[in-house]
């Protein structure tokens, strides 16, 4: 049937999420940006002891929302209203875009590489990604005096995810408020996607600048630090006003009580998303140093347990890195990077030995 649809639908998307795992004895999978140390036991312990007679009741449990205003209480003061609680943090990136899409404001200026899934949201919603390139001789610094040229009458929104997907820099949160002063006085929004923000202690958190700003967006997940990507939950925090349309974007049972619960006591344990950081650390410092020669590691906040790693050369490095015994997500996922690239997940440290050991292969084989 020809019916005219939107354009941006009807061309093939970028997405990384369709990809199938690999077997384990063959390939260590370093694809997924989830905690490879699992999730708190309280969140286990909480999906144990599900009521199952409450299976044919509508989610109205408000429990996760008290637990996230406790949980950031020292850093912001948040209200019910100001929560908008989603599909993963990947659906409220949907929502948001439905409401902000409109045919005055249909700009978004934001770094490459960059999350993919907003930059292909952005654009299947009619609206137009600016996307600016991290500097390359600053080892692909993500540097906030780059977007804002671009600010004009026509910006929607700022996006900027810190720690940034797929090279796992955090923007300096000074360089946040700078967008934040700048987005407000040209009349825009600045929204700040802090997915893989759990690895990083409360205190960095845009969510220090809530009360500050009432252009600022916030989007969490419980995905990624709490080790919960299977449960599907996430939340954005917003001005209410912003929350109030966005709740007409969504339906009024997006998560389920079960699901409610368990994030709500995954927060009960608020420290476990950083529990691991000093392994991170010492996994990216001990990749840092069998690399270099042949294959280098984009700038990245040892925390957080993804990074970009790049080829000095022309070729293949996922393939590279697939005959070494390793997968990693290819950087054609990612606007803005080639096949010369790979976004790695580092595993637990049991499993580190067997990375280090492929990345000194796929360094030396091109010797």
């Amino acid at each position: 049937m020809d019916y005219p649809f939107r354009t941006p639908l009807t061309v093939p998307a970028k997405s990384y999420a369709v990809a199938a795992p690999p077997d384990p004895e063959k390939l260590l999978d370093c694809t997924m940006g989830v905690n490879p140390y699992g999730y708190p036991a309280a969140a286990g312990v909480s999906l144990q002891n599900i009521d199952l007679g409450h299976l044919q009741d509508y989610p109205h449990d408000i429990c996760l929302y008290e637990s996230v205003i406790n949980f950031w209480r020292k850093q912001a003061a948040l209200t019910e209203d100001m929560l908008f609680f989603s599909d993963g943090s990947v659906s409220g990136i949907y929502c948001l875009n439905n409401l902000f899409a409109q045919s005055v404001r249909d700009e978004v200026i934001g770094f490459l590489p960059t999350f993919t899934d907003m930059v292909e949201s952005v654009r299947r919603f009619g609206m137009t990604y600016r996307g600016v390139p991290m500097r390359r001789k600053e080892n692909g610094r993500a540097a906030a005096e780059d977007l804002l040229p671009l600010l004009t009458e026509k910006t929607a929104f700022f996006y900027v995810d810190r720690p940034n997907n797929p090279t796992g820099q955090t923007m300096p949160l000074g360089d946040v408020e700078r967008l934040c002063r700048a987005a407000a006085a040209a009349g825009a929004f600045c929204v700040v996607d802090e997915a893989y923000g759990d690895f990083l202690p409360r205190e960095e958190s845009a969510m220090t600048l809530m009360d500050r700003y009432d252009n600022l967006i916030i989007i969490r997940t419980f995905s990624k630090g709490f080790g919960l990507a299977n449960l599907r939950a996430g939340y954005l925090v917003l001005p209410p006003t912003l929350t109030a349309m966005l709740r007409q974007c969504s339906n009024p049972y997006v998560l389920s009580d079960i699901q409610r619960r368990a994030c709500a006591a995954a927060l009960t344990d608020p420290d476990f998303p950083t529990s691991h950081a000093d392994d991170f650390s010492s996994a990216k410092r001990q990749i840092a140093e069998v690399i270099g020669t042949r294959i280098r590691m984009l700038k990245t906040d040892v925390r957080v347990p993804i990074c970009t790693l790049m080829l000095q050369e022309d070729g293949n490095l996922q393939q590279l890195l697939i005959d070494a015994g390793v997968l990693a997500l290819t950087g054609l996922d990612f606007d803005g990077l080639d096949e010369r690239s790979v976004r790695l997940c580092v595993p637990v440290l049991r499993n580190l030995p067997r990375l280090i050991s492929a990345l000194e292969r796929a360094e030396k084989s091109g010797t």
